[in-house]
């Protein structure tokens, strides 16, 4: 069983959702989410990939709270991502398009600020203990 604290940033109704649209199994969906939100804490670590998207992506914090920074990248940073974690297309899509609602579920997030060849990511933070 996954940490529940990686899967926060998530409302069930948004993976419950993504996962019967795009005909993936939800635990496995939830399983991918945390694998991704855990590799993200662990290598190289949330606050040093902040870093490195906002240097190279225009605009690359649509908004951040205390737990969670939302984030648009480019497509290539989920295909490495993919490629990483073992994910095939399928599921790769599912994880994505997870991202992609609850982004624009956050109503701190103006989406038009998404640049068109942007695509939706959600880093939590580790909850300092």
């Amino acid at each position: 069983m996954n940490d529940p604290r990686l899967l926060a940033p998530f409302d069930d109704d948004v993976v419950r959702g993504v996962a019967g649209t795009n005909s993936v199994d939800e635990e496995q969906l939830r399983d991918a989410l945390a694998d991704h939100q855990r590799t993200m804490r662990e290598n190289p670590g949330v606050e040093n990939l902040v870093y490195e998207w906002r240097k190279r992506f225009d605009d690359a914090v649509l908004h951040r709270t205390p737990a969670t920074f939302f984030m648009a990248v480019r497509e290539t940073v989920w295909e490495e991502y993919g490629t990483h974690l073992g994910l095939d297309d399928y599921l790769l899509a599912a994880v994505v398009a997870v991202h992609q609602e609850q982004v624009l579920r956050e109503t701190a997030v103006d989406s038009s600020a998404i640049d068109e060849d942007a695509v939706a990511l959600v880093v939590s933070r580790p909850s300092s203990q």
